[in-house]
């Protein structure tokens, strides 16, 4: 009998704890903390670009067709409801972002063609967001040319040739071929220009286009290079090198404790490395924007 009273005691105390632990319980958010949700909107250039490896080209967007198109857009990517819009200029350039978003707001700029004005500022003052963020970043020295002299001087030059190619032609470009099938390439994933600027943001936000990009440096530029040279290894390296740079703008600038929706409007082809960073985080993470696009 006297063994037995620790015992119930114990069982009392539990008793007693269980009203305070279930109300305790009941204030935590169920599956732990919400995570700030991150709209990675990848972006064609509307001005077209010459410093990308797979070339754009220029879409007017001061046509009353073309901004139409973009208020459709917009209204669409308001539904993150976003507390942050972040942009792809780089973190020196911020006064010049705020004195032209204030202008924006006033009515009073006159918008260049470039997706920032046309898609990043309309979609931060429809939002009432006072302010548009900076974001990106260099990555360091992203040489192209030297990447290229390298593939000429060791016989290697077809990889290039043939980089967003759907069948290569090299000897391990075939091998990797017969086990993937063809991929999709670059070129393949663009969409008609008749094609409404809606219909083109769903195409560029696809698994399908972003694998493409991630194949185009993982399985074609990586193999430039033999022995202890890794001319292509690192010439995506640097490229991964600004996108982590890139994340690490959008972390410095995350209100950690208010904040639940951020918005990056960047070049498509920086989604699926940024993807891949956020993928195994404890405070953000990827939110789809297909749905949002795609919603009647």
């Amino acid at each position: 009998m006297t063994a037995c009273r620790p015992f119930a005691r114990l069982l009392l105390s539990l008793a007693l704890l269980g009203p305070a632990a279930a109300a305790t319980a009941q204030t935590r958010p169920a599956g732990g903390p919400a995570k700030i949700k991150v709209y990675l909107v990848g972006t064609l250039h509307f001005s077209g670009s010459d410093s990308d490896l797979h070339k754009g080209t220029k879409i007017d967007m001061k046509t009353p067709e073309m901004q139409r198109e973009l208020d459709e857009l917009v209204g669409k990517l308001a539904q993150t409801r976003a507390d942050k819009v972040f942009i792809e200029f780089k973190l020196p350039d911020q006064p010049f972002v705020d004195s032209t978003y204030a202008l924006y707001r006033q009515g009073r700029l006159k918008a260049g063609n470039n997706e920032v004005y046309q898609l990043a500022y309309r979609l931060a003052h429809k939002l009432n967001r006072p302010r548009v963020y900076c974001a990106d970043a260099d990555g360091g020295v992203f040489d192209y040319e030297a990447t290229q002299a390298y593939a000429k001087q060791h016989g290697q030059e077809q990889i290039l040739n043939e980089s967003f190619a759907t069948n290569p032609q090299d000897s391990l470009g075939r091998l990797i071929t017969a086990r993937t099938g063809p991929r999709k390439t670059l070129s393949e994933l663009q969409v008609a220009p008749d094609k409404t600027l809606l219909a083109r943001f769903i195409h560029h936000t696809t698994e399908a286009a972003e694998r493409a990009q991630m194949d185009a440096y993982l399985l074609d530029l990586a193999r430039v290079g033999g022995g202890a040279n890794y001319a292509g290894a690192d010439l995506a390296g640097e490229f991964f090198k600004r996108n982590v740079r890139i994340y690490t703008n959008l972390l410095r600038q995350v209100d950690v404790q208010h904040d639940k929706a951020i918005v990056l409007v960047i070049g498509q082809g920086h989604v699926a490395f940024l993807k891949a960073i956020l993928k195994y985080n404890s405070l953000f993470e990827v939110a789809d924007v297909v749905p949002l696009l795609q919603a009647k």
